[in-house]
């Protein structure tokens, strides 16, 4: 029975894709004069911020270009542009009756992560959160996974063991979340719901995810 409910944030919780893919073209125009083609973009969504400015921006002073995009994102408008994937909500509130304990792991920032969930309304409907600050290593890496887990199982009150990684599941939107899943011993589920996955460099990466759903309401037939 899965009783663990692990989620990412960006691109499954919530729809902050615009609001990523803008603050990453303008740095790019910044820095390197030109956009980049979307897929490219996307391809990065769930990778740490400094490593991706790393890769995109080769060359470049990589604290400073960071400064610059979280910078641009802090003007934008975020009301406007972040909100809960439809069914989302109604999913968070079906698995709570259910029984089922909450837990998000991002790559976000704590204090971006805070101001979001509680603009969205979300905070109530999650039990435990691990974000980039509460780790040192990040996604694909295992640490995040095992981190909220453990959480998790503290929360319910009980003593931390490897079998309770077969009551827990993650889901997301990128490699990188079904790489820390499955890098975990979790199992996954990639959503179809946020943006283009190119899964042949999923699978190129040694990735695959457990599942895969289109709609919210998909994941309760599965748990």
């Amino acid at each position: 029975m899965v009783r663990y409910i692990i989620f990412d944030f960006d691109g499954t919780l919530a729809n902050t894709n615009g609001l990523v893919l803008d603050s990453w073209q303008e740095t790019l125009r910044h820095y390197l004069g030109h956009e980049l083609p979307e897929r490219v973009i996307e391809a990065t969504y769930g990778e740490v911020l400094v490593a991706t400015m790393a890769k995109l921006i080769p060359g470049t002073e990589v604290d400073e270009a960071v400064e610059y995009f979280r910078a641009y994102q802090d003007s934008l408008p975020k009301k406007e542009m972040i909100h809960a994937f439809d069914g989302v909500t109604d999913l968070l509130v079906e698995l709570r009756r259910r029984g089922c304990l909450i837990g998000v792991g991002t790559s976000r920032t704590a204090n971006t992560f805070h101001d979001y969930m509680t603009m969205l309304g979300m905070y109530e409907l999650v039990d435990e959160v691990v974000t980039m600050n509460d780790v040192t290593r990040h996604k694909p890496d295992p640490e995040t996974a095992e981190a909220v887990l453990k959480k998790l199982a503290a929360h319910d009150g009980r003593e931390w063991s490897d079998a309770l990684r077969k009551e827990a599941i993650f889901i997301g939107d990128t490699k990188y979340d079904i790489g820390c899943a499955q890098n975990a011993g979790i199992d996954s589920v990639l959503v179809g719901w946020s943006h283009y996955v190119d899964e042949e460099d999923m699978a190129a990466s040694g990735f695959a995810p457990t599942y895969k759903i289109k709609k919210p309401a998909e994941l309760l037939e599965l748990i």
